[in-house]
């Protein structure tokens, strides 16, 4: 295994693990504070677990720059289906850990939900229009 695999591998697995806890302090804020939309569970979801990579809106953060990580607003990756992209949450790919353990299969449609809104949003975004909630 050359030098520079084994740091992006090394880079996945201590990205994976600061997600991790970052998402259980998420649960318990989320646990004190009251029930939550199904929306802002995603987005508390998507902003403890996913946007170390992906970044606020899914535009990629330098992290995710540096493992290859795609634009989740990209046409490359909203030209998938619901299934495939589920698939990806669940199993992984490439340098993102798999999440079928850690999330339901409810959690992963709202957290697709959300990356679907990423796109219209920053099409809106675009166009100068307000984004949409």
């Amino acid at each position: 295994m050359n030098g520079r695999m084994h740091n992006k591998q090394l880079s996945a697995f201590a990205v994976a693990g600061l997600c991790a806890v970052l998402w259980t302090g998420s649960q318990a804020r989320s646990q004190q504070g009251g029930a939550l939309t199904s929306v802002q569970e995603a987005e508390e979801t998507f902003q403890a677990r996913c946007s170390t990579c992906h970044a606020e809106h899914g535009e990629g953060s330098e992290v995710g720059a540096s493992l290859n990580v795609p634009d989740l607003r990209s046409a490359a990756v909203q030209r998938n289906g619901d299934e495939v992209l589920r698939e990806v949450i669940k199993h992984g790919k490439g340098n993102m850990p798999a999440f079928g353990r850690d999330f339901t299969d409810p959690q992963i449609d709202r957290i697709l939900q959300l990356v679907r809104g990423f796109a219209a949003n920053s099409n809106q975004q675009a166009q100068g229009q307000p984004l949409a909630r």
